[in-house]
């Protein structure tokens, strides 16, 4: 079994990474990527190399975009790890320049269409995490604010409040963060330079995820993908088969993963869906840490 979508402390995850490689030897895994947001930090830690972990650890990162005015991501495999570090320099955010920017950005969006706030109440650590899920807290303070939300879940949910509102240009909450993130065939092209192959990860967890599914051979064509992520611990059935049969049809390489952060997201167990390392049989040779 593998799990190749597995998050740090060095992005947004609670477990360092000698935790995830003794959680990964706990679970059985045979292979895994640690794929952090617009990191590879994870990999300059020496425990890396010093911890014991039976299968192999194929070095990954998950490079956050921007695709028709909504937020989206892209995973790398095989990649330099100094090589993307460089990259990461030229073309994306740091972690914590990003969450600083972002939090500027929905707070001047929130209170020029009049939402209901204290801002002082909205208290995160930008070296760790977003400041959505605080604004989401302050924002249900107030129950006249409930009718900016287009649904019900995203009001309850900050998975649901980023995805369905703050990065869905249709909600009177989408917040224009174009100039936070690359572009898809950017991100595309740094993990080809770094070495690596490219997956559009998780698509069906997207706003607009039917409208990309819908043209999904051009979009993987005129981004240079040379996969997708197939199976994933948001995914139906249906939906995992949908991919992998789009995969097999079009030539394109298949991967999976739980998208683990830990306690920060504490129903999605390592190695859940259960992914088998036969969907990795026609990858070409990568490179493995």
């Amino acid at each position: 079994m593998i799990d190749l979508h597995i998050h740090t402390i060095h992005s947004d995850g609670s477990c360092t990474p000698g935790e995830i490689l003794r959680e990964a030897e706990a679970s059985g895994l045979h292979c895994i990527s640690i794929t952090d947001h617009n990191s590879v930090g994870a990999y300059f830690d020496p425990i890396l190399r010093d911890e014991p972990f039976s299968g192999k650890l194929i070095p990954g990162i998950e490079i956050t975009c921007l695709f028709e005015g909504e937020v989206v991501e892209v995973l790398g495999y095989g990649i330099n790890i100094s090589s993307m570090q460089e990259e990461l320099s030229k073309h994306v955010l740091s972690f914590e320049r990003k969450q600083l920017q972002e939090y500027n950005l929905i707070l001047n969006h929130f209170s020029q269409i009049g939402l209901l706030f204290n801002k002082e109440n909205i208290q995160f650590d930008p070296k760790r995490e977003s400041c959505r899920k605080s604004f989401l807290r302050e924002l249900n303070r107030y129950p006249e604010n409930r009718c900016y939300f287009l649904e019900e879940d995203s009001w309850l949910k900050s998975k649901k409040f980023a995805r369905q509102e703050i990065y869905n240009p249709e909600s009177p909450l989408y917040v224009d963060e174009s100039s936070l993130y690359p572009s898809v065939e950017t991100a595309v092209q740094m993990i080809h330079r770094c070495g690596g192959i490219a997956f559009w990860a998780h698509l069906y967890i997207y706003a607009h995820a039917e409208i990309f599914r819908s043209k999904l051979d051009r979009l993987v064509r005129q981004f240079g993908l040379d996969g997708m992520e197939c199976y994933h611990s948001d995914f139906t059935s249906d939906q995992c088969s949908d991919l992998d049969a789009f995969c097999k049809a079009h030539g394109l390489l298949r991967s999976g993963g739980s998208d683990y952060h830990g306690t920060r997201k504490p129903n999605t167990p390592m190695g859940e869906p259960r992914v088998v390392e036969a969907i990795m049989d026609n990858w070409p040779e990568i490179m493995i840490f």
